[in-house]
């Protein structure tokens, strides 16, 4: 639904009739009878043709110009690669993330806060630091 906002009816029934391909994908209603293995047909549109990468012409097709909108959340919100598996997406990540420049950055977390001695003395509110809220 979200991509129909602001599209013209041509686009809406584009996505429309994706959709309806996806969730039939979903439903194993696309292919032959499957038993664990299924041969699907994938819409012409949908393939990635006569390439030697196909990840990154995958990642280009979805993304394209991705260095020019940097810096911009929106063009970001408004694109996602989907894989069946795990590896796939970790894969893609790892391409799509070596494009950036500058060096990488590692943020860390904690669920638990540990109070040292100085912390006992002074004024310490925890609810300020909860995990749970």
């Amino acid at each position: 639904m979200r991509l129909t906002i602001d599209s013209q009816a041509s686009e809406i029934e584009q996505t429309r009739v994706f959709a309806n391909w996806l969730l039939d994908l979903g439903e194993g209603k696309v292919g032959s009878v499957n038993d664990g293995e299924s041969i699907i047909d994938i819409p012409d549109d949908l393939l990635i043709i006569d390439s030697t990468d196909p990840t990154s012409t995958l990642i280009e097709f979805v993304n394209p110009s991705i260095l020019v909108n940097i810096k911009n959340s929106s063009y970001f919100q408004e694109r996602a690669i989907l894989a069946p598996k795990h590896e796939v997406i970790q894969e893609i990540n790892e391409r799509l993330l070596s494009l950036f420049p500058g060096d990488e950055k590692e943020y860390l977390s904690s669920y638990s806060l540990r109070e040292s001695e100085q912390q006992l003395h002074d004024q310490f509110d925890r609810t300020l630091y909860s995990p749970h809220v």
